[in-house]
């Protein structure tokens, strides 16, 4: 099974040649076999030139005990890091201002945005979040997220399968890497510098640097470094051990978390299949989709990042259907977008539901581009909608009994990540996709059309497919 992989193995062979032996055990000074002037200058070279190479910045993924568990592979690398508690955002390690959630996920994607690059690829962006965060909440994060960015969910691992690595047997780097305890980890770096180099120098350099989170400590801890291991004669530094030592130093407390491809979860589909279950119900899912499948694919030597995708993790765990998306959206009070046969850009209209968990509801037109206020009520049922209207004033409700000017039905027949098909047209989830698409292929037919500004309506609306609200009885399915 492709699973199990260590993200200490996977993050040095990422690293390649240069230092190799930087992820084996490292020994002390006095064990070590004698060296060559020559080998022994080489090695001090490739220590200093590991720690040119090695980020500037530490890892600013904090090793929280109320992210979600999970015995998954994938470890965390280079990319933006997205930190969201209920009393801040931190991005890269840095508080964004907001007296509130809401003006904190205004701030980051203001911030985000700013720093988005169309076009020149995506960027990755690790995203740290408690487990109990309900699967709305957690969108709402990711659509503040610009998409030029690809997020991956931070989780950590059971605490049961850390505790070999925080025995005194296991190495320090080892050790380093999953101590959360900053002062703890502090303490064994000392240690591990006082026995892989007699240099007062780097002693002093590495005393000098406060104990603190990975990526405030290791930015302060490299420039030292950088500047007094130069001062040290190359026989009193073990440059094996060192290098896996500073290694650890850059990454210190991440071997406990990984990360799993996250795209996925922007989809309607899956806000629609999870409804309101917290994050540990998804990642946990995700956890039976590699068990299940891993082991098959694992026939191809495929790593874990190509097991576990968010194409297949989309198709596996986002299967509702087109009535259940568009319930979920209601449920939000979200905006979606009608292409109107004839005018040059999309309408956006807003979901007013009765009340939460209604099947019925008001849909109001949100009035740009110069249009006029227009709302029509709704009542859904499984795979059908009846829009009727148009609303006359603010006390109309959708269980009003009156002659209505327009009373069409539509059939759902199918969703994808951008729009619910319907009989002729569709309804779209965002307004890009709504532009790009032809009158052919977005627009729909009908009365309620025509109040949108679309071609008069020449026929009356089709015989209805469910019972409707004229008559005061609920369609034959409202169990969204």
């Amino acid at each position: 099974m492709t699973r199990a992989r260590s993200g200490a193995a996977a993050w040095c062979g990422a690293l390649g040649l240069l230092w190799t032996s930087a992820c084996q055990s490292g020994t002390a000074p006095d064990a070590r076999a004698p060296e060559s002037p020559e080998v022994c200058q080489n090695n001090q070279t490739q220590l200093l030139r590991l720690l040119e190479v090695l980020p500037e910045k530490g890892l600013a993924v904090r090793g929280r005990s109320d992210l979600p568990v999970a015995t998954l592979g994938g470890v965390i690398g280079g990319g933006r890091v997205v930190d969201i508690s209920d009393s801040a955002i931190l991005l890269d390690g840095t508080a964004l201002p907001g007296d509130d959630g809401p003006a904190r996920i205004a701030a980051l994607e203001q911030s985000l945005g700013q720093a988005a690059s169309p076009g020149v690829g995506h960027t990755l962006l690790y995203l740290a979040v408690a487990a109990e965060t309900e699967v709305p909440t957690l969108r709402s994060y990711l659509r503040a997220i610009p998409r030029s960015f690809d997020v991956h969910l931070v989780f950590q691992s059971p605490a049961s399968s850390a505790t070999d690595v925080g025995t005194p047997t296991a190495s320090v780097a080892e050790r380093l890497r999953t101590e959360k305890d900053l002062p703890t980890r502090q303490a064994l770096a000392r240690s591990a510098y006082a026995q892989l180099a007699r240099c007062q120098p780097v002693l002093d350099a590495v005393d000098g640097v406060k104990a603190g989170d990975p990526s405030e400590r290791w930015p302060a801890l490299r420039a030292a470094l950088l500047s007094s291991l130069p001062a040290c004669q190359c026989s009193d530094l073990d440059a094996a051990g060192l290098r896996e030592l500073v290694m650890a130093e850059q990454r210190a407390g991440a071997a406990a978390v990984g990360s799993v491809p996250f795209e996925f979860m922007r989809d309607e589909r899956c806000g629609a299949s999870f409804g309101l279950s917290p994050l540990q119900k998804v990642v946990t899912d995700i956890e039976a989709f590699d068990e299940k499948f891993s082991g098959g694919y694992a026939k191809d030597a495929l790593a874990f990042d190509q097991v576990v995708t968010n194409e297949r993790l989309l198709n596996y765990l986002c299967q509702a259907l087109p009535g259940e998306t568009l319930a979920a959206l209601q449920r939000e009070k979200r905006t979606f977008f009608w292409k109107v046969k004839g005018l040059a850009h999309c309408q956006a209209w807003q979901f007013e539901p009765l009340k939460p968990g209604s099947p019925m509801g008001t849909w109001r037109r949100q009035g740009e581009n110069g249009q006029l206020p227009l709302a029509v009520h709704y009542w859904q049922g499984a795979e059908e909608i009846r829009l009727y209207g148009p609303v006359p004033d603010s006390t109309s409700q959708p269980t009003d009994e009156r002659t209505w000017t327009c009373n069409q039905d539509f059939r759902m027949r199918g969703v994808d990540g951008h729009s619910i098909e319907l009989e002729t047209g569709r309804w779209f989830f965002d307004a890009e996709t709504c532009e790009k698409a032809s009158d052919q292929q977005g627009a729909f037919p009908g009365c309620v059309s025509a109040l949108a500004g679309g071609p008069p309506d020449p026929q009356s609306p089709a015989p209805p497919t469910f019972p409707g609200a004229l008559e005061g009885t609920p369609p034959a399915k409202t169990g969204l």
